[in-house]
């Protein structure tokens, strides 16, 4: 078994504005192992600002691991785990002539389409994300002040009328007592959920009850092994922030078998990560659920070709991505 380490960097098209703060550039690590002749494919990129995310110690753990590879240790540090465990995951699936979704879950049944949520950041974009077929759209909140989040919210509620499903996602930047005053009133939106109105375990517990709308746990969950109260009823899985897809895939089957809606996304991954979060959706058992695994032309250069959707679905491709850089 062969080891390669890339550094990367990508440059998102438009600014992404979220309450950590604005990213503009995804910085990390490209894992490439090759086998008897086969290659698979994994990314380290940890988001500076958000929970557990230092990109030195990730590449510190890959570098490590690299020097002496062993599939069965992977590094602890959980963005670099993620990458080895997806590199090793696609290299099983092109070996095998599967999917990776097939590989993940064990030749059960996949889908063959995974239904995606769009982020948009105005109403302008809901509007025309309606337009060309999806039928759920995901505003991000807690940049600016309540007042002009809520003129936000009600303006896309507004043109995407009543039949279109809306989340949002404040990405921890309320306190409890913010929280409490936004969730309130935003209730008249009708809003499907709300991703983390404040940040922490432990605070989303506190919040969870009162609120009128559901609350759903994202950044705050740190690792796959995190208990979950049983007032917080969505969780929203990222693959690549969470250890792998082989992890996320068994912690969002055990939170499934609990009775919990589980929506799997990206962690503005490039088209490797964004693949490996889509087979994790289409692997994943009972009811489909929209997902949001999918981020169309996030950088002004992908490392590969992105996944096509059309209608609010993409496909299941029959291989993961093929490098172009």
């Amino acid at each position: 078994m062969h080891v390669e380490l890339r550094e990367i960097s990508l440059k998102l098209r438009l600014p992404v504005i979220t309450g950590r703060g604005t990213i503009t550039q995804r910085y990390g690590l490209l894992v490439h192992i090759s086998d008897g002749g086969v290659t698979g494919w994994g990314e380290a990129m940890p988001l500076p600002g958000w929970p557990g995310a230092d990109l030195s110690a990730t590449q510190r753990a890959l570098e490590a691991w690299a020097a002496d590879p062993d599939p069965g240790g992977l590094p602890s540090e959980r963005f670099a785990h993620g990458a080895v465990e997806l590199a090793l995951l696609d290299l099983e699936a092109r070996r095998t002539g599967k999917t990776q979704a097939e590989v993940l879950a064990d030749d059960q049944p996949v889908a063959d389409s995974v239904e995606l949520n769009a982020l948009v950041n105005d109403a302008h974009a809901a509007a025309a994300a309606e337009d060309i077929g999806f039928r759920t759209v995901k505003l991000k909140v807690g940049a600016s002040d309540l007042d002009e989040d809520l003129a936000s919210v009600a303006a896309v509620r507004s043109v995407i009328g009543a039949d279109t499903r809306l989340r949002l996602d404040a990405n921890g930047a309320w306190t409890a007592g913010e929280a409490a005053e936004a969730l309130a009133r935003l209730e008249q939106f009708e809003i499907e959920y709300v991703e983390e109105p404040v940040a922490g375990i432990e605070s989303l517990a506190q919040v969870a009850p009162q609120s009128p709308i559901p609350v759903a746990v994202d950044d705050s969950l740190g690792s796959a092994d995190a208990q979950i109260p049983e007032s917080i009823a969505v969780v929203v899985v990222k693959p690549m922030a969470l250890g792998g897809p082989r992890t996320a895939y068994a912690a969002a089957h055990r939170w499934i078998e609990q009775g919990r809606k589980v929506v799997v996304t990206n962690f503005f991954d490039s088209a490797i990560g964004q693949h490996a979060a889509l087979s994790v959706a289409a692997a994943l058992p009972g009811p489909p659920q929209v997902h949001g695994a999918i981020t169309t032309n996030l950088f002004t250069r992908d490392l590969a070709d992105p996944s096509r959707i059309a209608y609010g679905r993409c496909p299941l491709p029959a291989r993961g991505p093929d490098l172009l850089v």
